[in-house]
């Protein structure tokens, strides 16, 4: 039996280490679109998808009402999953449960680098044999572009950063068990760019120059 392949876009966080700087990160401006447009623009241009989610909560106001008036919503591209907002993981756990038995590619709302083409390369990654399988970037290539990742994972003697990009076969998913999470490295800019603080805005702004491919 074939699966559906399906896209969700984390959006319900607390966007703690920026709070500073603005009050729903997703609605920050880049190249005039807000950061979650450039990933739904990409989603969709993909054609890889049968449908894209979005998970937000009352913690993303200005976000789940952009997404409740976007025409990607009312031409049913799009369904909106308002989640609870206590955390990553309950949002993340209760949303995938909703989504069983499909594949579901998850990534944040901040990534407006992420391009077709780069999803596309992702989505290939995926052979059905993994439980789930998250692309991560050398410690050292992030370092080197002045980002400071916000989640590290350790590999025998060597440190990734995890780009929050996982995909999942929600059909293997029991709850209450651990999930086997197996590693692809993936050293590129477009996904490294997660914005988290505002000096990586800042970072992001300066960056767009070497992307020619970049709308």
């Amino acid at each position: 039996m074939t699966r559906d392949m399906l896209a969700l876009i984390m959006c319900g966080g607390k966007g703690e280490r920026i709070k500073d700087f603005c009050s729903d990160k997703a609605m920050l401006k880049f190249n005039n679109m807000p950061l979650i447009e450039h990933v739904l623009i990409s989603l969709k241009t993909s054609k890889q998808f049968d449908r894209i989610y979005a998970a937000a909560s009352r913690n993303s106001k200005a976000t789940l009402e952009f997404l409740k008036n976007h025409p990607f919503y009312h031409s049913g591209t799009l369904e909106i999953m308002e989640t609870t907002g206590l955390n990553y993981s309950t949002d993340l756990t209760n949303a995938l449960e909703k989504l069983k038995p499909s594949i579901v590619l998850v990534l944040p709302s901040d990534i407006p680098l992420v391009t077709p083409q780069l999803i596309k390369r992702i989505v290939s990654k995926w052979k059905g044999d993994r439980q789930c399988i998250s692309i991560v970037m050398d410690k050292q290539y992030t370092a080197n572009l002045g980002l400071v990742p916000s989640f590290k994972v350790k590999q025998g003697n060597k440190e990734y950063f995890h780009s929050g990009v996982t995909i999942f076969d929600t059909s293997t998913i029991k709850t209450g068990e651990r999930i086997k999470e197996y590693y692809s490295r993936l050293n590129d800019e477009r996904i490294a760019f997660n914005i988290n603080t505002k000096e990586d805005f800042f970072l992001l702004e300066n960056s767009i120059k070497r992307f020619d491919d970049f709308p």
